[in-house]
């Protein structure tokens, strides 16, 4: 009962933003689900509604908060969430943090909480990159997506997550923490078979299960996504996602890429470019999100399925790095995400 009431309260804080929140894609994608379409299972959490459902997620911790993060960098909404893991810590709750080794900004995060009681924090191996953003709650709940603790993804980039309330799907994260943890200089393959509406994907699981999928496609694929990088090599498996959309399109599926346009990276914004314009010679319908915004999702939709999470089409994302991800059948929790794209590429450039 404790999960079934917190999952409703934390949809009725999504529902409650995004009356607010007027300039939010959230405010369509909301008013066109209702509130018996999403089950209390899995409740997406998009742009700003992250900051104040996982404030609350680990108030609410009883037992144990497992976070793995890329990026952890103080700023006010940051400071906010780490208060909050220090008040956990004191009345009890396990804390284990896993920050990437490789930022800057990680350090600080590690040498203001060693010590604390009850909080253990540390860098992953320096053999392998830490994608992952993820809060595991309990051993019960999940928040999984593309938001990083900065300040730029707490308040105002479009970011992509859900909250997955199921106790199966958050132990098997939560073993997969509990590798990393243990040493995460190696990939971590997929050691359990899930079946039904919700998927856990880990590591270079991604590929495999969106390759395969979209090979399969009749209606749709609609990719967003931060970087997608293309090396002209067919044994490039970012080339190959790309090949197997300019097949779909010719075989009638509708095709949609969205990409971030960078007002300060312009190696991001060079990478994209070409990636857009490969596209649009193939009659794909691609473009950069709006300038003024960064888009840092990564919602990958093939015809009734969304896959969301860590994950850029990038060598590095695909084949190198720890990414976790989740696929996800639920109908109204599709609808949702595709609204959510609709809105985000109709202001795109």
């Amino acid at each position: 009962m404790r999960g079934f009431r917190f999952m409703k309260s934390l949809f009725l804080i999504t529902l409650t933003l995004s009356i607010f929140l007027s300039s939010s894609c959230i405010n369509k994608t909301n008013t066109d689900i209702s509130e018996i379409e999403i089950s209390y299972k899995v409740v997406p959490i998009v742009d700003r509604e992250y900051f104040p459902v996982a404030k609350k997620l680990i108030q609410e911790a009883e037992k144990s908060v497992s976070i793995s993060m890329f990026v952890v960098k103080s700023g006010m909404k940051v400071d906010t969430l780490i208060k909050e893991l220090e008040n956990a810590a004191e009345r009890g709750v396990k804390v284990k943090i896993l920050l990437e080794d490789n930022i800057e900004e990680n350090q600080f995060m590690i040498n203001s909480l060693n010590g604390i009681k009850n909080i253990d924090i540390k860098f992953d191996s320096p053999q392998k990159t830490t994608h992952n953003k993820i809060i595991i709650i309990d051993e019960n709940i999940i928040l999984i997506g593309s938001t990083n603790w900065t300040e730029s993804s707490l308040s105002y980039a479009n970011e992509a997550n859900v909250i997955i309330n199921d106790k199966e799907i958050a132990e098997y994260f939560q073993e997969y923490f509990n590798f990393l943890w243990k040493d995460s200089s190696k990939d971590i393959s997929s050691f359990k078979n899930f079946q039904g509406e919700i998927m856990p994907i880990i590591d270079r699981q991604y590929f495999d299960t969106v390759n395969g999928m979209m090979r399969k496609a009749t209606k749709r694929i609609f990719v967003m996504v931060y970087g997608f990088k293309l090396t002209w090599s067919e044994e490039s498996k970012g080339d190959m996602l790309a090949d197997e959309i300019v097949k779909a399109k010719k075989r009638g599926v509708k095709t949609k890429v969205l990409l971030e346009k960078s007002g300060f990276n312009e190696w991001l914004n060079r990478m994209n470019s070409e990636t857009i314009e490969y596209f649009k010679e193939n009659d794909v319908e691609a473009r950069f999100d709006n300038e003024n915004i960064i888009t840092h999702s990564k919602v990958v939709i093939i015809d009734d399925v969304v896959i969301l999470g860590a994950t850029n089409w990038s060598y590095s994302g695909l084949e190198k790095w720890h990414n976790t991800d989740i696929l996800i059948k639920e109908k109204g929790i599709v609808e949702f995400f595709l609204n959510y794209f609709e809105e985000k590429f109709s202001k795109g450039i």
